[in-house]
C-alpha cells in the first residue's frame, strides 16, 4: 500500500513539472536563452507554481498519513481488548476451576468424616447388638416416612438430648458437619453450576437424610432441609 502511495506520488509531481514546463514552452518559446536573467524568471515562474501546489499536497500526505496512523491504532485497541477478554475469560476460567477443585477437597473430607460418623456406635456397651448413627438415621426416616413409634429410636434422642453424654457429641459433631457440608456445597454449586451436577446431586442426597435427626434432636431448623432439597433438585 505504502509503494503504491508513493508512486502515485511521483507520477503526479513528474505530471505537474511537465505541465508547469509545458506550459512556459508553449507560451514563450522553445529557444533557450543565455541571458541569466531569463533563466531567474524562469525560475520563479517555476517555483512560484508548483511550491504552493507541492506544499498543498504534503499538506495533504501529511493529513492522510495521520489519517491511517488513527485507524492503525483503533485496530490495534480492538485487538488488544480482544486478546485481554481472552486473557481475562481464561484467568477467570482458571480461578473458578482451581478453587472449585479446593472446594470439591474439602467436600470429599467432609463426606469422609461424616462416614466416620455414621458409623460411630451409639448403643450401650452392653447391647447383644451394636447400633451405629448409620442405623439410627435409617430408623428415624423409617418412623417419619411411616408415621410409625420406634423405642430405640426415641432412645436415641433423648440421649442425644442429654448434655454431656457421647451421643450428644457424636450428634454435635455430626451438626457440625453438615453445616460444613452445606456451606461448602453452596459455593460448589455456585461455582460449577450444571457443569458438576452428578457430584452435587450425589453429596446432597448423601447428606439429605442426616437432617431427620439433627431437626428431632432440635439442631436444625427447616431452612437445612430446603436446602439440600433446592441443591439436588437445581442440578438434576
Amino acid at each position: 500500500m505504502n509503494r503504491r502511495i508513493l508512486v502515485a506520488a511521483l507520477a503526479v509531481a513528474l505530471i505537474l513539472i511537465t505541465a508547469v514546463v509545458f506550459a512556459y514552452v508553449d507560451q514563450f518559446g522553445p529557444e533557450r536563452s543565455a541571458n541569466p536573467g531569463d533563466w531567474g524568471q524562469f525560475g520563479d515562474y517555476f517555483a512560484g507554481l508548483l511550491n504552493p501546489i507541492f506544499s498543498l499536497l504534503a499538506f495533504c500526505a501529511l493529513m492522510y498519513s495521520l489519517v491511517l496512523q488513527h485507524e492503525e491504532s483503533l485496530k490495534n485497541q480492538e485487538r488488544f481488548d480482544a486478546q485481554y477478554s481472552i486473557a481475562k475469560k481464561e484467568f477467570d476460567d482458571y480461578t473458578k476451576e482451581k478453587l472449585a477443585s479446593e472446594l470439591l477437597t474439602v467436600i470429599r473430607d467432609i463426606d469422609a468424616r461424616l462416614d466416620n460418623v455414621r458409623n460411630a456406635k451409639v448403643s450401650p456397651p452392653e447391647a447383644q447388638h451394636a447400633m451405629t448413627v448409620a442405623h439410627m438415621v435409617a430408623e428415624g426416616n423409617r418412623v417419619r416416612n411411616a408415621l410409625d413409634q420406634s423405642d430405640s429410636y426415641i432412645e436415641f434422642i433423648k440421649v442425644a438430648r442429654e448434655s454431656g453424654t457421647i451421643v450428644e457429641a457424636i450428634v454435635r459433631d455430626l451438626e457440625s458437619l453438615v453445616f460444613q457440608m452445606r456451606d461448602v456445597l453452596g459455593q460448589f454449586s455456585s461455582y460449577r453450576g450444571t457443569a458438576q451436577a452428578p457430584l452435587i446431586v450425589y453429596y446432597a442426597n448423601k447428606t439429605y437424610p442426616l437432617i431427620t435427626v439433627l431437626e428431632d434432636v432440635g439442631a436444625v431448623d427447616h431452612t437445612s432441609r430446603e436446602f439440600f432439597a433446592k441443591v439436588s433438585d437445581r442440578h438434576h
